[in-house]
This record gives structure tokens, sequence and C-alpha cells, in this order.
């Protein structure tokens, strides 16, 4: 009886350890890297680790499309116990056409460009110059869903400072290699090609350490109002990291830069619509509902109408059952979530016009 008492309380310390990390990790600097300067490179696109353990790194695209439908995908790479490589999409559109899929690779399949955004996983590639870029998805591998896009960047690419979230040697980096683009192409489901248009994204991330040891969770957004685009963020940083919040608000158009926010006191965010319902009742309190209002008076208000995509991580990752109750009794059940969501842009008080926009809300603990 002893001996098993022993065994699971050992079990509940060593996997919340090995999920959090030990107490002795350094704090986020508060000057955070700001050494690049305002002229990004192809190469800030392309392949930026270098395959050492806990490593990981990914490509994000996003569109709304002429139909009515969100599409989103990801080219993701991840070394922690093992290399994994593997492309997650999900197709949602108004008439009740709801796919979500994962396909792995081996590591034969893929191929990583460091020059610049050239990521291939067998049949299927993400390949782009900052200016330009086209995304593939082969039917046969998403049981056949696939895709044939273009992406033509409107808007010069944005990263806040360096882009890159840094604790001691440990750091998490993105860049928003396209802001606001046009989308082109079709989409294919079950033999049938959908020609389609509309207004695209793309991303890359990448870091040196599981997020879950840096971040207990965020909250991201991207947006249009009129031809205004809004990226906005909120990193929570973990309370070993100091327990920090990170706003990020960056609002641009062609012509000009209303807004460009990172770490500031300048910037705040307010959270409503508790949501119910979708998470284990000792999840931590999330929100479908946040207002950024920056010290200059500009308010972006974010509400999530319609949730796309809920995913438990741990069955996502097709972690052991005995591992993931462990990890629920220790209080650690992480949830992706994302939602379709409406935006209202205003400054001092003046309506400047709502528009549409996809909200993510990352819980790691």
């Amino acid at each position: 009886m002893y001996r098993f008492i022993f065994l699971t309380m050992f079990l509940f310390i060593s996997c919340k350890t090995f999920y959090t990390g030990s107490f002795n990790q350094a704090n986020l600097n508060l000057i955070q890297p700001d050494e690049l300067g305002p002229i990004i490179s192809k190469s800030e696109d392309g392949y930026r680790t270098t395959g050492e353990s806990n490593e990981f790194e990914w490509w994000y695209f996003d569109t709304k499309l002429n139909n009515g439908a969100v599409f989103v995908c990801y080219f993701y790479k991840v070394h922690f116990l093992k290399d994994k490589y593997f492309i997650g999409l999900n197709y949602n559109d108004d008439k009740g056409e709801d796919i979500f899929l994962i396909k792995y690779f081996n590591k034969n399949e893929v191929q990583f460009s460091s020059d610049s955004c050239n990521v291939r996983m067998g049949n299927n590639y993400i390949v782009g110059n900052l200016d330009h870029y086209e995304i593939k998805l082969d039917p046969d591998d998403f049981e056949g869903f696939g895709v044939e896009l273009s992406l033509k960047s409107n808007l010069k690419p944005y990263r806040p400072k360096d882009g890159i979230i840094k604790a001691g040697d440990d750091y998490f980096a993105w860049l928003a290699a396209v802001p606001d683009g046009t989308t082109k192409g079709k989409i294919i489901i079950d033999e049938i090609n959908k020609d389609v248009r509309g207004d695209g994204y793309h991303d890359h991330n990448w870091g040196n350490t599981p997020l879950q040891k840096l971040f207990d969770g965020w909250i991201w957004f991207r947006g249009k109002v009129e031809e205004n685009t809004i990226i906005a963020s909120e990193l929570n940083l973990s309370d070993k990291r100091g327990g920090y919040n990170i706003p990020i608000l960056y609002i641009a158009n062609q012509d000009s830069i209303l807004t460009n926010r990172f770490g500031e006191n300048g910037v705040y965010t307010q959270y409503t619509n508790l949501i119910n319902n979708l998470y284990p009742k000792n999840n931590e309190p999330l929100f479908s509902s946040i207002k950024v209002l920056t010290e200059d008076g500009i308010l972006v208000s974010i509400k999530g109408s319609k949730l796309i995509d809920n995913s438990e991580i741990f069955k996502r990752m097709n972690l052991p059952s005995p591992i993931r109750w462990i990890m629920n009794k220790n209080s650690i059940d992480p949830y992706y979530s994302r939602f379709k969501s409406d935006v209202k842009l205003s400054k001092n008080g003046n309506y400047l016009g709502n528009g549409f926009g996809i909200l993510e809300i990352m819980d790691l603990k």
C-alpha cells in the first residue's frame, strides 16, 4: 500500500516537473532584443532551428474566403523526445462543412530551406519570399481535401522589435511574414474543385524550449476592419518566468501604421464573456471577448462568434491515457481553441468600422 502511494506521488511530482520545468528558471528580460532593425529579410521566414532537442518551428497560414469559409493550415516541426513533422488543417464554412485533419511525415519526406520559406512535406508545401507564397495540400494525404492557393502580400512584414521573447537562453520567436494578403486559387473537396478568393495571413514561429516552460498561455488575434489590418496578442508568462503579461498590438494599412506597441505600459487588455461548458470544470477561466486599449485612445473590441477548433492538446499529441490522467490530476489539461470573430475599431470615441477576424486561445496549463 505504502509502495503504491509513494509511486503515485513520485509520478505526480515527476510528470509535473517534466512538463513545467524546475523552479530554477531565468525570468523574462524586461529589455527584449531589438537589434535587427526594420528591414526584414527572406531568411527570417526560412528554417531557423538547428535540430537540437526541445526546438520547435511552424509556418502558419489562414484565409477567409469569398464562399464564407475559413481555412487554416500549419506545417510543424518539433524535436522534444524525437523528431516529429506534421501538417494540420481546419476548414469551416457557413454550410456546415467542418474538416479537421492532421498528417504526420517521416524525416526522409520533409525538406526545409534557410534562405527563405521553402517547407515541403511529401507532396505538400508552403513556399514564398515575403511578397508571394504558394500553398499546396495534396488531397491524397488529407482524405480527399486539398488546396492550391497563392498569397500576395498587401503589407510589409511585421515583427515586434526582433520578434523574440527571451528569458535567459530560452526564447520564443514570431514573424508575421504576411500581416495581410490576397488569397486566390482552389479548394478541392472529394474531387470537386472550388475556385476561391479571399483575405489571407501567414506567420512563422520557432523556439528552443517547450512553450509551457515559458508561458501559461496566450490569446492571439488577426483581423481586418475596412483597410486596416489588426494583429493583437497577450502572452502570459509562467510564474517561474516572472508572471508577466506581454501585450502586443499592431494596426496598419497600406499608407500608414496606426499603432505598434509591444509590452509597453500604454496598452491595456480587458476580458469578458467567460467561456462555459467547453473545458474541464477545473480549467483556468478563459474568455471569448477581449478589448485592447491604448493610451492614445485606440480601442479594438474582439468577440469570438463561432468556435471552429477546440482540441485537448494531450489527445492531439496521442499522449498515453495514464500520463494524461496523471497530468489532469495535477490540474494540467492544456487546450487550444480557435474562433471566427467579429471586431470593432475606434479611436478617441470615433467609430472606424467593424470587420472579421480569427481569435486563438492557448491554455498551456
